[in-house]
């Protein structure tokens, strides 16, 4: 999923609690943020959920989530269509 060039940066979260409390925190920045279930290819479980950010707002992200002590699975950015590379852990 890219937005006009632009790359997008799944941060995965067992818990859709968790990825929806993420989402909600950001919702008046005017930043584009967005929960979805994870692709299939970068889900370890097969199981989680998604924040979609922009690249510059990814350490914000993890901030945050450190923060409240939810724990990341992982974030990943998504290089082509169906394609991703880990880029944190």
């Amino acid at each position: 999923m890219s937005m006009g060039g632009v790359f997008l940066y799944y941060i995965l979260y067992r818990s859709i609690t968790f990825a929806t409390r993420i989402k909600n925190y950001f919702r008046y920045d005017g930043d584009y943020v967005s929960v979805v279930h994870t692709p299939s290819q970068i889900s370890p479980t097969g199981c989680s959920y998604s924040v979609v950010v922009k690249k510059e707002k990814v350490d914000e992200v993890l901030g945050i989530s450190a923060d409240f002590g939810y724990k990341i699975l992982g974030v990943f950015e998504e290089v082509g269509r169906g394609k991703f590379t880990e880029v944190h852990r």
